[in-house]
């Protein structure tokens, strides 16, 4: 019996970010039933949900000591279905007023580069390129379809109070532009690594407090300044940073 105890414990600790992963892409799937059925705003509040659980699951791993090649892939997997996929469809059906062919494009165009991007860090991994951990190089896909979802909620949110319907009118062009920067090498601050004990107790828990109150207050401005803010800082830090990023680096 404690020898079925231990096995039972260590099998479950490999399978828990596995798990978590999973419901990453039962996210995306969900999502995309529910732009099928015009739920809009519910399978952009998906996307989000998956980032949560995406930023989660590979840390979890870590922390069990539990990474294995298998659930590498099988993130990559989730991570195409729910940030590459899903906001792809949303943006199609959301912006209704363009031409049907138009959409298409922009949303295959966005969906290749999620998977360029996905893959070419899957190879680079298993080639021992050197990842340094304080940007990322392109765009990751996890913000790119989280941008996309952000945008669709602030746009309900928009219509709902004010009645223009302006975010719908840019959408498919920020999408262009969201596929651009993920296959680039513009390098991407990494603002989690700079976010722990490090930075110091007081400070950390102000900072969280004050992003807790802001989200409850209004969710949808919250998630629409954080990520804005993020690529505007990203954009500038690039443009400072860009020269000196390794040749071949990516990261997702």
């Amino acid at each position: 019996m404690p020898n079925f105890n231990r096995r039972f414990r260590l099998e479950t600790k490999k399978m828990l970010p596995t798990l978590v992963t999973m419901g990453n892409m039962i996210c995306g799937f969900i999502s995309i039933l529910c732009i099928s059925n015009l739920r809009f705003e519910i399978a952009a509040w998906l996307i989000v949900a998956a980032m949560a659980l995406d930023a989660f699951d590979g840390r979890l791993a870590r922390m069990m000591k539990s990474t294995s090649k298998t659930g590498a892939q099988l993130d990559s997997m989730a991570d195409l279905v729910t940030f590459g996929i899903a906001p792809a469809v949303l943006m199609i059906k959301t912006c209704a007023n363009f031409p049907v062919i138009f959409l298409w494009g922009i949303g295959l165009f966005f969906m290749i580069c999620a998977a360029f991007r996905l893959a070419r860090f899957n190879v680079q991994k298993d080639e021992g390129v050197n990842i340094p951990r304080h940007f990322f190089a392109g765009l990751p896909t996890t913000l790119s379809g989280g941008t996309i979802a952000q945008l669709v909620i602030l746009n309900q949110f928009v219509q709902s109070r004010f009645g223009p319907d302006v975010i719908t009118m840019l959408l498919p062009f920020i999408a262009f532009a969201l596929g651009l920067f993920m296959v680039s090498k513009v390098p991407f601050f990494n603002i989690t690594c700079k976010i722990g004990f490090k930075q110091g107790i007081l400070a950390m828990v102000l900072e969280f407090s004050a992003a807790i109150l802001f989200f409850v207050i209004t969710p949808e401005l919250a998630l629409s300044t954080v990520l804005s803010c993020y690529l505007v800082i990203c954009a500038m830090y690039g443009v400072v940073k860009g020269k000196h990023l390794k040749k071949g680096y990516s990261t997702t």
